[in-house]
C-alpha cells in the first residue's frame, strides 16, 4: 500500500526579500518570515506582557480552554510590540499589497480616485499552558462574512483579501508545544470545501520568526502536549481600512452616556459583538462593560463571544 503524502509545508522567507514574501503569500496563502524581529526584542515584549498573562483568570467556554491565558489591550501593554511591529514599515508594505483597496468615484463628472489602507484590528498576546487543547481549524475573515470564490484552477485573485494575521512567537513553538497548524493552498478553496487535520502541516518557529497569513488560509491553534513549556504567541491581525463605522460613536460618546441608552439603541449603533466575534473588548462584548456585567477578577463566560 503507498504511504500517505504528506501535507504540504510553509515556507521560510527572509522577511528583506519583499517580492519573494507577497509571491509565497498569494502561492500559499502564508509564510514563516525569518528575521522579521530579533530574540531580544521578542524577550522585551514577553516581559512586558508577563503580569497580564500571571493575572489573567481562567475561560470557561468554547472560545479558550482553561489553561489559557490572555493579555488583551497589547498596543498599551507593550510599547515595544506596537513600536517595533506595528511600526514596521516594511510589514505595511505586504499588507499594503493585499489589503488597500484603490477605487475611482465621479463627483458630478469629475474624476475622483480613493485609497483605504489596512489598519489594525487586534493585538493580543495568548499564551498556551500545558494541556491546553487545539483550537478548532477556522479562517480568520470569518468574522467579516466574507464569500470565498475556488480559485484552485485559476489561481490567486488579488483583492480577494480583507484581513491578514501576523503571529510572533514568545518561545521557541514546536509540535509538543502546539504549534500552528496551516493548511498552504486551502486560501484558494471555495466555501463548500471542509478542512481535515490530515491536510494541515506545522508552523514551527523560534523568536525571531513570524508566520504572516490571509485570512483566507485555515489554520489552527495547535494543543500544548508538553508538560511544563508555556507557548505565548504575540498576535497581531490586520484587516482593510473600510471594515469600520463611517461615523466613530466609540469617541464621541462617554461610557457614561451609552449605558443609559436602550440596550436596542447599543445594539444598533455597534456596541454588541457581529457573530461570530468582532468588536469585542478584552474577548467579551463592550456591552456586557458598559452595562456592568464584565467581572474581570472572575472567571471569564460569555455565550455571545465564540
Amino acid at each position: 500500500m503507498p504511504s500517505a503524502i504528506a501535507p504540504a509545508s510553509l515556507r521560510r522567507v527572509d522577511f528583506n526579500d519583499l517580492d519573494k514574501v507577497i509571491s509565497t503569500i498569494e502561492q500559499d496563502g502564508g509564510v514563516i518570515l525569518t528575521g522579521f524581529t530579533t530574540p531580544e526584542v521578542v524577550a522585551q515584549v514577553n516581559s512586558e506582557v508577563e503580569p497580564y498573562l500571571n493575572n489573567d483568570k481562567p475561560w470557561k467556554g468554547k472560545l479558550f480552554p482553561p489553561e489559557t491565558r490572555r493579555c488583551t489591550r497589547l498596543l498599551g501593554r507593550s510599547n515595544t510590540a506596537r513600536r517595533e511591529w506595528v511600526g514596521s514599515d516594511r510589514l505595511f508594505d505586504i499588507l499594503n499589497h493585499f489589503l488597500s483597496k484603490t477605487t475611482t468615484i465621479f463627483y458630478d463628472d469629475v474624476p475622483t480616485t480613493h485609497t483605504t489602507l489596512p489598519i489594525l484590528s487586534t493585538a493580543a498576546t495568548i499564551d498556551v499552558r500545558p494541556g491546553a487543547i487545539g483550537q478548532r481549524i477556522h479562517r480568520d475573515d470569518k468574522v467579516h462574512h466574507v464569500d470565498h470564490e475556488d480559485m484552485t484552477s485559476t489561481g490567486y485573485k488579488l483583492g480577494s483579501d480583507v484581513s491578514m494575521s501576523l503571529l510572533v512567537p514568545g518561545v521557541e513553538s514546536t509540535e509538543e508545544n502546539g504549534a500552528t497548524l496551516v493548511l498552504p493552498g486551502s486560501h484558494l478553496w471555495g466555501d463548500k470545501r471542509a478542512p481535515r487535520r490530515e491536510e494541515a502541516s506545522r508552523a514551527t518557529m523560534v523568536p525571531g520568526e513570524a508566520l504572516l497569513f490571509l485570512g483566507s488560509m485555515y489554520h489552527a491553534g495547535g494543543a500544548n502536549q508538553s508538560t511544563s513549556t508555556n507557548r505565548p504567541v504575540h498576535g497581531l491581525f490586520f484587516c482593510r481600512g473600510t471594515h469600520r463605522a463611517e461615523e466613530n460613536f466609540y469617541l464621541e460618546f462617554p461610557t457614561e452616556e451609552v449605558r443609559s441608552w436602550t440596550e436596542k439603541e447599543q445594539i444598533r449603533t455597534g456596541y454588541n459583538i457581529s457573530s461570530p466575534n468582532l468588536g469585542f473588548i478584552d474577548f467579551v462584548s463592550p456591552m456586557h462593560i458598559i452595562n456592568g456585567r464584565w467581572k474581570p477578577d472572575e472567571a471569564q463566560y460569555y455565550e455571545d463571544l465564540d
